[in-house]
């Protein structure tokens, strides 16, 4: 699996391990080998940094007495992965027989199976780790930091006012383009996040795409989302506005890498009523 981030839908394998008792707070676990004094064969523990105290070897992951979550950082042979009880949003969505791990980034931890951008698979550390900045996790904080409130459409008839053959115009406010740059570590990250367009679900069946400019957005009467009901529908149709966002950082000067942002959206429930004709003597 290569470096670059690239997004998906996924619920990760471990997000933390069972939380025994007696927890403790670790600030590192990392794995070694060690020599049975009774054998003299090695062996692999995990190693452990108590926060602010002892290191102290266990028989597994599983014997340490807290909650772990994964983390990344360097050791004495470069980039790996290592166990902290402090919560992060790397998750582990496979691990290897050699302990390397294919690490990924929870982009908003409080919704269950949402997006996990999936970066590299690394080694785990097998000396204590040092934490290092990590662009792509500082990015990813910046972006969901920043992404606006879902759209606030404004429709035409207004809801309850819906009629068959007439033009129902969907008008929204489109956040501007946004671009900055934040430090991580030693380095300097450009940000690059606009809505790309907007998609209207008409709730008919039809959905649209729409150019994400004030003009196209417009609404009532120069607006470009419009569409024309033929069936009325007095429960109401669901008609759901998105943003569709568009993400990118680089390190400064260096190749953009691209971060699948979610769509957010508003769904309003839209009755559709019918004007028939009636003859009078």
């Amino acid at each position: 699996m290569g470096d670059g981030l690239r997004s998906l839908v996924a619920i990760a394998i471990s997000v933390g391990l069972a939380i025994p008792a007696g927890a403790a707070a670790f600030s590192s676990c990392w794995v070694t080998q060690v020599q049975d004094p009774d054998t003299g064969f090695m062996h692999q523990v995990t190693r452990c940094r108590i926060a602010g105290g002892d290191v102290i070897d266990y028989t597994s992951d599983g014997d340490v007495p807290s909650v772990l979550y994964a983390q990344t950082g360097t050791d004495l042979s470069g980039q790996c992965w290592y166990y902290t009880s402090a919560p992060t949003q790397y998750v582990i969505l496979a691990q290897y027989a050699d302990g390397s791990a294919d690490i990924g980034f929870d982009t908003d931890p409080s919704v269950p199976g949402g997006i996990v951008a999936i970066g590299p698979t690394l080694p785990r550390c097998t000396s204590e780790p040092v934490p290092v900045a990590d662009p792509r996790a500082d990015a990813w904080a910046y972006v969901t930091q920043y992404i606006h409130p879902p759209p606030t459409p404004e429709l035409s008839p207004a809801t309850g006012d819906g009629v068959t053959g007439l033009e129902t115009f969907v008008g929204v406010p489109v956040p501007d383009l946004h671009t900055t740059q934040i430090g991580s570590g030693s380095s300097t990250l450009d940000i690059y996040i606009e809505v790309s367009v907007v998609v209207v679900d008409w709730g008919d069946g039809t959905a649209k795409t729409y150019p994400a400019t004030d003009r196209a957005m417009a609404g009532y009467p120069d607006g470009f989302a419009t569409h024309v009901y033929e069936t009325k529908n007095e429960d109401g149709v669901p008609i759901t506005v998105s943003y569709d966002w568009t993400a990118r950082w680089r390190v400064a000067g260096g190749t953009w890498e691209a971060l699948a942002v979610p769509d957010t959206e508003t769904t309003v429930v839209y009755p559709i009523a019918e004007v028939v004709s009636d003859l009078t003597g």
